[in-house]
């Protein structure tokens, strides 16, 4: 895949740190997987949100269905538990 160049600013003490420890010619594919991997977590952590609104709106909904039944549960468990 062809990279597109783009110009961003970095704290000169971050690019000194990752120059030194990054070679040349990785630098490109280093910074790729970092950025791929923040964009992983970001989508990971919405996901992980859109989960727990959901759980919260079913609960609500559960909560109505057992309210719903309920009284025949317990006129089942009235009607079988007397024998």
């Amino acid at each position: 895949m062809r990279g597109l160049k783009r110009t961003y600013a970095l704290p000169a003490e971050t690019l000194e740190l990752f120059e030194m420890k990054v070679l040349r010619g990785k630098r490109s594919s280093v910074i790729s997987k970092l950025v791929r991997e923040w964009l992983d977590e970001q989508r990971r952590e919405q996901l992980r949100a859109d989960v727990i609104e959901g759980c919260r709106d079913m609960a609500e909904i559960d909560l109505e269905i057992e309210r719903e039944y309920h009284p025949l549960e317990e006129e089942v468990e009235r009607v079988l538990g007397s024998d």
